[in-house]
Protein backbone atom coordinates (compact mmCIF):
# COMPACT_ATOMS: atom_id res chain seq x y z
CA UNK A 1 0.00 0.00 0.00
CA UNK A 2 1.18 3.73 -0.85
CA UNK A 3 -0.58 6.58 1.41
CA UNK A 4 0.44 10.03 1.10
CA UNK A 5 -0.70 13.29 2.27
CA UNK A 6 -1.90 16.01 0.21
CA UNK A 7 -2.35 19.54 0.91
CA UNK A 8 -5.70 20.22 -0.72
CA UNK A 9 -7.08 16.49 -0.94
CA UNK A 10 -5.83 15.17 2.87
CA UNK A 11 -4.88 11.43 3.21
CA UNK A 12 -4.35 9.56 -0.74
CA UNK A 13 -4.53 6.16 -1.14
CA UNK A 14 -2.58 4.46 -3.65
CA UNK A 15 -3.42 0.72 -4.53
CA UNK A 16 0.39 -1.14 -5.27
CA UNK A 17 1.32 -2.70 -8.58
CA UNK A 18 1.51 -6.13 -7.10
CA UNK A 19 -2.53 -5.71 -6.57
CA UNK A 20 -2.98 -5.43 -10.74
CA UNK A 21 -0.13 -8.69 -11.39
CA UNK A 22 -1.31 -10.70 -13.76
CA UNK A 23 -5.28 -9.48 -14.39
CA UNK A 24 -6.84 -11.84 -17.16
CA UNK A 25 -7.27 -10.34 -20.65
CA UNK A 26 -5.97 -7.04 -19.05
CA UNK A 27 -1.98 -6.10 -20.72
CA UNK A 28 -2.10 -2.63 -21.01
CA UNK A 29 0.65 -0.43 -20.37
CA UNK A 30 -0.06 2.02 -17.52
CA UNK A 31 -0.01 5.58 -18.64
CA UNK A 32 -0.70 8.46 -15.81
CA UNK A 33 -1.25 11.94 -15.54
CA UNK A 34 -1.07 14.24 -12.60
CA UNK A 35 -4.90 16.29 -12.54
CA UNK A 36 -5.05 18.89 -9.65
CA UNK A 37 -2.14 17.25 -7.47
CA UNK A 38 -3.60 13.39 -8.22
CA UNK A 39 -2.36 10.66 -9.91
CA UNK A 40 -5.23 9.50 -12.59
CA UNK A 41 -4.66 6.49 -14.40
CA UNK A 42 -5.38 5.45 -18.18
CA UNK A 43 -5.17 3.39 -21.03
CA UNK A 44 -3.76 4.55 -24.34
CA UNK A 45 -3.45 1.92 -26.73
CA UNK A 46 -3.15 2.29 -30.23
CA UNK A 47 -2.61 4.30 -33.10
CA UNK A 48 -5.24 7.12 -34.62
CA UNK A 49 -5.33 6.12 -38.12
CA UNK A 50 -9.15 5.96 -38.08
CA UNK A 51 -9.46 8.49 -34.42
CA UNK A 52 -9.69 8.07 -31.06
CA UNK A 53 -12.46 6.84 -29.04
CA UNK A 54 -12.93 7.16 -25.59
CA UNK A 55 -13.98 4.73 -23.34
CA UNK A 56 -16.06 5.59 -20.00
CA UNK A 57 -16.56 3.78 -17.34
CA UNK A 58 -18.90 4.04 -13.91
CA UNK A 59 -19.29 2.84 -10.89
CA UNK A 60 -17.85 0.41 -9.36
CA UNK A 61 -15.92 -0.64 -12.17
CA UNK A 62 -13.06 0.99 -13.82
CA UNK A 63 -11.25 0.42 -17.50
CA UNK A 64 -11.00 -3.37 -16.92
CA UNK A 65 -14.31 -3.63 -17.99
CA UNK A 66 -13.04 -2.51 -21.00
CA UNK A 67 -10.37 -5.25 -21.79
CA UNK A 68 -12.41 -7.65 -24.52
CA UNK A 69 -13.52 -4.03 -26.17
CA UNK A 70 -10.43 -2.18 -26.51
CA UNK A 71 -7.94 -4.96 -28.81
CA UNK A 72 -11.05 -4.85 -31.28
CA UNK A 73 -11.00 -0.85 -31.96
CA UNK A 74 -7.08 -0.91 -31.54
CA UNK A 75 -7.41 -3.53 -34.70
CA UNK A 76 -9.71 -1.51 -36.28
CA UNK A 77 -7.20 1.44 -36.72
CA UNK A 78 -8.58 3.38 -33.10
CA UNK A 79 -6.90 5.01 -30.60
CA UNK A 80 -8.51 3.68 -27.57
CA UNK A 81 -8.26 5.92 -24.31
CA UNK A 82 -9.82 4.41 -21.33
CA UNK A 83 -9.15 6.63 -17.81
CA UNK A 84 -9.88 5.37 -14.73
CA UNK A 85 -12.63 7.85 -12.63
CA UNK A 86 -10.32 9.21 -9.28
CA UNK A 87 -11.13 6.37 -6.27
CA UNK A 88 -11.21 3.75 -8.77
CA UNK A 89 -9.29 1.69 -10.52
CA UNK A 90 -5.44 2.74 -10.82
CA UNK A 91 -6.61 5.90 -9.78
CA UNK A 92 -5.24 7.90 -6.63
CA UNK A 93 -7.77 6.85 -3.65
CA UNK A 94 -8.58 10.34 -1.44
CA UNK A 95 -9.59 9.07 1.85
CA UNK A 96 -12.57 11.92 2.75
CA UNK A 97 -15.76 11.30 0.98
CA UNK A 98 -16.15 14.95 0.50
CA UNK A 99 -13.61 14.96 -2.24
CA UNK A 100 -15.74 12.69 -4.59
CA UNK A 101 -18.94 15.34 -5.43
CA UNK A 102 -20.07 15.19 -8.58
CA UNK A 103 -18.74 18.28 -9.34
CA UNK A 104 -15.14 17.10 -8.35
CA UNK A 105 -15.65 14.48 -11.15
CA UNK A 106 -16.78 16.02 -13.49
CA UNK A 107 -13.88 18.88 -12.98
CA UNK A 108 -11.10 16.07 -13.07
CA UNK A 109 -12.28 14.30 -16.54
CA UNK A 110 -12.33 18.24 -18.06
CA UNK A 111 -8.96 18.89 -16.71
CA UNK A 112 -7.59 15.25 -17.97
CA UNK A 113 -9.18 16.14 -21.46
CA UNK A 114 -7.96 19.84 -21.86
CA UNK A 115 -3.89 18.27 -20.54
CA UNK A 116 -4.56 15.15 -22.92
CA UNK A 117 -5.16 17.81 -26.32
CA UNK A 118 -7.44 15.01 -28.04
CA UNK A 119 -10.25 16.71 -30.11
CA UNK A 120 -12.80 15.52 -32.39
CA UNK A 121 -12.62 12.12 -30.91
CA UNK A 122 -15.81 9.61 -30.56
CA UNK A 123 -17.03 8.37 -27.14
CA UNK A 124 -18.60 5.75 -25.60
CA UNK A 125 -20.43 6.55 -22.25
CA UNK A 126 -21.77 3.86 -19.92
CA UNK A 127 -23.55 4.53 -16.69
CA UNK A 128 -21.61 7.64 -14.49
CA UNK A 129 -19.19 7.15 -17.62
CA UNK A 130 -22.22 9.27 -19.22
CA UNK A 131 -23.56 11.56 -16.30
CA UNK A 132 -19.54 12.99 -16.31
CA UNK A 133 -18.85 12.80 -19.80
CA UNK A 134 -22.00 14.95 -20.84
CA UNK A 135 -21.11 17.54 -18.52
CA UNK A 136 -17.68 17.56 -19.88
CA UNK A 137 -18.79 17.71 -23.29
CA UNK A 138 -20.90 20.87 -22.74
CA UNK A 139 -17.61 22.73 -21.47
CA UNK A 140 -15.72 21.24 -24.70
CA UNK A 141 -17.93 21.15 -27.34
CA UNK A 142 -14.67 20.12 -29.95
CA UNK A 143 -14.09 16.89 -27.59
CA UNK A 144 -16.44 14.50 -29.07
CA UNK A 145 -17.63 14.07 -32.81
CA UNK A 146 -20.30 11.15 -32.24
CA UNK A 147 -20.91 9.37 -28.94
CA UNK A 148 -22.60 5.77 -28.11
CA UNK A 149 -24.58 6.25 -24.84
CA UNK A 150 -25.32 2.47 -23.07
CA UNK A 151 -27.12 1.99 -20.04
CA UNK A 152 -26.59 5.48 -18.71
CA UNK A 153 -28.59 8.47 -17.68
CA UNK A 154 -28.47 12.50 -17.29
CA UNK A 155 -30.78 14.03 -14.86
CA UNK A 156 -33.60 15.75 -16.83
CA UNK A 157 -36.06 17.07 -13.86
CA UNK A 158 -36.90 20.34 -13.03
CA UNK A 159 -39.80 22.22 -11.45
CA UNK A 160 -41.01 20.22 -8.29
CA UNK A 161 -39.76 17.22 -9.50
CA UNK A 162 -36.07 18.29 -9.52
CA UNK A 163 -37.01 19.23 -5.68
CA UNK A 164 -38.60 15.90 -4.82
CA UNK A 165 -36.36 13.51 -6.72
CA UNK A 166 -33.65 13.64 -3.64
CA UNK A 167 -36.21 13.46 -1.33
CA UNK A 168 -37.62 10.56 -3.06
CA UNK A 169 -34.04 8.55 -3.42
CA UNK A 170 -33.02 9.29 0.12
CA UNK A 171 -36.49 7.61 1.23
CA UNK A 172 -35.83 4.34 -0.83
CA UNK A 173 -32.35 4.30 0.75
CA UNK A 174 -33.94 4.85 4.35
CA UNK A 175 -36.53 1.97 3.49
CA UNK A 176 -34.13 -0.31 2.20
CA UNK A 177 -32.28 -0.50 5.43
CA UNK A 178 -28.78 -1.81 5.60
CA UNK A 179 -28.85 -4.22 2.29
CA UNK A 180 -26.67 -7.26 2.51
CA UNK A 181 -24.86 -8.24 -0.92
CA UNK A 182 -27.52 -11.86 -1.06
CA UNK A 183 -30.20 -8.65 -0.53
CA UNK A 184 -28.84 -7.02 -3.11
CA UNK A 185 -28.68 -9.93 -5.55
CA UNK A 186 -32.36 -10.77 -4.71
CA UNK A 187 -33.03 -7.09 -5.60
CA UNK A 188 -31.30 -5.20 -8.12
CA UNK A 189 -33.35 -1.21 -7.01
CA UNK A 190 -31.92 1.82 -6.27
CA UNK A 191 -32.51 1.62 -2.76
CA UNK A 192 -30.89 -1.74 -2.24
CA UNK A 193 -28.19 -0.27 -4.33
CA UNK A 194 -26.96 2.41 -2.39
CA UNK A 195 -28.11 1.24 0.88
CA UNK A 196 -25.35 -1.88 -0.16
CA UNK A 197 -22.46 0.43 -0.65
CA UNK A 198 -23.32 2.73 1.81
CA UNK A 199 -23.67 0.58 5.21
CA UNK A 200 -21.66 -2.83 4.34
CA UNK A 201 -18.73 -3.69 6.21
CA UNK A 202 -16.86 -5.32 3.40
CA UNK A 203 -17.86 -4.11 -0.42
CA UNK A 204 -17.38 -6.89 -2.58
CA UNK A 205 -16.86 -5.64 -6.25
CA UNK A 206 -16.51 -9.05 -7.78
CA UNK A 207 -19.88 -10.50 -6.68
CA UNK A 208 -21.46 -6.99 -7.27
CA UNK A 209 -20.44 -7.49 -10.91
CA UNK A 210 -21.32 -11.02 -11.37
CA UNK A 211 -24.77 -9.92 -9.97
CA UNK A 212 -25.23 -6.66 -12.54
CA UNK A 213 -24.04 -9.37 -15.67
CA UNK A 214 -25.83 -12.18 -17.17
CA UNK A 215 -22.61 -14.18 -18.10
CA UNK A 216 -20.68 -16.02 -15.22
CA UNK A 217 -17.49 -14.20 -14.68
CA UNK A 218 -14.54 -16.44 -13.52
CA UNK A 219 -12.89 -16.01 -9.67
CA UNK A 220 -10.26 -14.34 -11.62
CA UNK A 221 -12.27 -11.95 -13.41
CA UNK A 222 -13.64 -11.33 -9.74
CA UNK A 223 -10.75 -10.56 -8.21
CA UNK A 224 -9.98 -8.28 -10.80
CA UNK A 225 -12.68 -6.00 -9.74
CA UNK A 226 -11.93 -6.21 -6.43
CA UNK A 227 -7.76 -5.71 -7.18
CA UNK A 228 -7.98 -1.44 -6.93
CA UNK A 229 -9.36 -1.95 -3.45
CA UNK A 230 -7.32 -3.86 -0.69
CA UNK A 231 -8.97 -2.98 1.87
CA UNK A 232 -12.03 -0.67 3.13
CA UNK A 233 -10.18 2.39 3.07
CA UNK A 234 -10.09 2.66 -0.59
CA UNK A 235 -13.72 1.96 -1.05
CA UNK A 236 -14.58 5.69 -0.29
CA UNK A 237 -15.98 6.54 -4.03
CA UNK A 238 -17.50 3.47 -4.27
CA UNK A 239 -19.35 4.37 -1.04
CA UNK A 240 -20.22 8.09 -2.18
CA UNK A 241 -21.39 8.02 -5.71
CA UNK A 242 -24.43 6.02 -5.37
CA UNK A 243 -25.71 8.62 -2.50
CA UNK A 244 -24.97 11.55 -5.19
CA UNK A 245 -26.88 10.70 -8.31
CA UNK A 246 -29.67 13.22 -7.61
CA UNK A 247 -27.37 16.18 -7.00
CA UNK A 248 -26.52 19.09 -9.40
CA UNK A 249 -29.71 18.86 -11.37
CA UNK A 250 -29.27 22.34 -12.54
CA UNK A 251 -25.93 21.05 -14.11
CA UNK A 252 -27.39 18.59 -15.87
CA UNK A 253 -30.13 20.51 -17.25
CA UNK A 254 -27.25 22.37 -18.90
CA UNK A 255 -25.54 19.60 -20.37
CA UNK A 256 -29.12 18.71 -22.06
CA UNK A 257 -29.82 21.67 -23.65
CA UNK A 258 -25.98 21.53 -24.89
CA UNK A 259 -27.25 18.32 -26.32
CA UNK A 260 -30.43 19.24 -27.76
CA UNK A 261 -28.61 22.21 -29.33
CA UNK A 262 -25.97 20.03 -30.72
CA UNK A 263 -25.97 17.64 -33.78
CA UNK A 264 -23.33 15.15 -32.92
CA UNK A 265 -24.56 12.10 -33.67
CA UNK A 266 -25.43 9.58 -31.14
CA UNK A 267 -25.81 5.83 -31.31
CA UNK A 268 -28.23 4.74 -28.22
CA UNK A 269 -27.64 1.15 -27.54
CA UNK A 270 -29.26 -0.09 -24.30
CA UNK A 271 -29.80 -3.59 -22.57
CA UNK A 272 -33.04 -5.35 -22.14
CA UNK A 273 -32.13 -6.54 -18.36
CA UNK A 274 -30.78 -3.70 -16.73
CA UNK A 275 -32.41 -3.53 -13.34
CA UNK A 276 -31.91 -0.02 -13.19
CA UNK A 277 -32.50 1.42 -16.73
CA UNK A 278 -34.72 -0.84 -18.75
CA UNK A 279 -38.18 -0.06 -19.33
CA UNK A 280 -37.77 3.80 -17.61
CA UNK A 281 -38.01 5.43 -21.09
CA UNK A 282 -34.47 7.00 -20.44
CA UNK A 283 -32.94 5.24 -23.90
CA UNK A 284 -36.19 7.53 -25.67
CA UNK A 285 -35.04 10.81 -24.11
CA UNK A 286 -30.94 10.01 -25.93
CA UNK A 287 -33.10 9.08 -29.24
CA UNK A 288 -35.16 12.16 -29.35
CA UNK A 289 -32.03 13.78 -29.36
CA UNK A 290 -30.77 15.96 -32.81
CA UNK A 291 -27.79 13.91 -33.65
CA UNK A 292 -29.45 11.03 -32.87
CA UNK A 293 -32.16 10.89 -35.79
CA UNK A 294 -31.62 8.29 -38.52
CA UNK A 295 -29.14 6.15 -36.19
CA UNK A 296 -28.96 2.38 -36.17
CA UNK A 297 -29.84 2.35 -32.57
CA UNK A 298 -30.83 -1.12 -30.90
CA UNK A 299 -31.41 -3.12 -27.61
CA UNK A 300 -28.74 -4.86 -26.52
CA UNK A 301 -30.34 -8.66 -25.64
CA UNK A 302 -30.00 -10.89 -22.77
CA UNK A 303 -27.77 -8.16 -21.27
CA UNK A 304 -27.72 -6.43 -17.67
CA UNK A 305 -26.22 -3.25 -16.85
CA UNK A 306 -22.73 -4.08 -17.46
CA UNK A 307 -23.27 -5.01 -20.89
CA UNK A 308 -19.73 -4.75 -21.57
CA UNK A 309 -19.54 -7.74 -20.22
CA UNK A 310 -22.76 -9.14 -21.33
CA UNK A 311 -21.98 -8.06 -25.11
CA UNK A 312 -18.76 -6.26 -25.51
CA UNK A 313 -17.69 -8.27 -29.05
CA UNK A 314 -21.56 -7.27 -30.12
CA UNK A 315 -20.87 -4.08 -29.46
CA UNK A 316 -17.91 -3.29 -30.42
CA UNK A 317 -19.09 -4.77 -33.70
CA UNK A 318 -21.54 -2.06 -33.52
CA UNK A 319 -19.67 0.56 -32.96
CA UNK A 320 -17.30 -0.20 -35.78
CA UNK A 321 -19.94 -0.35 -38.50
CA UNK A 322 -21.53 2.85 -37.29
CA UNK A 323 -18.36 5.08 -36.91
CA UNK A 324 -17.19 3.54 -40.70
CA UNK A 325 -20.90 4.10 -41.84
CA UNK A 326 -20.40 7.84 -40.87
CA UNK A 327 -17.32 7.92 -42.67
CA UNK A 328 -18.20 7.03 -45.54
CA UNK A 329 -20.85 9.34 -45.55
CA UNK A 330 -18.77 12.37 -44.96
CA UNK A 331 -16.27 11.01 -47.75
CA UNK A 332 -19.39 10.46 -50.43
Amino acid sequence: MTQYSHPKYGTVLRAPDSAFANLPDYPFAPNYMEVDGLRLHYVDEGTADKGTIFLMHGQPSWSYLYRHMIPQFVAAGYRVIAPDLIGFGKSDKPAEAKIYSYQAHVHCISRFVEQLGVTGADAFFQDWGGMIGLRVMEQHPTWIRRMAVANTALSDVKGPMAFALPNILRLMRLFAGKPSISDLAAKQNYGNWAGYFKHAGKIEIGKVMQILTTKTLTTAERAAYDAPFPDSRYHVATRVMPQIVATQLKEAQGAWTHLRQSQVPTLVLFSDKDPFLAGQGIDAQFKALPGAAGQPHAEIRNASHFLQEDAGADLSRRVLHWLAAGAERRAA
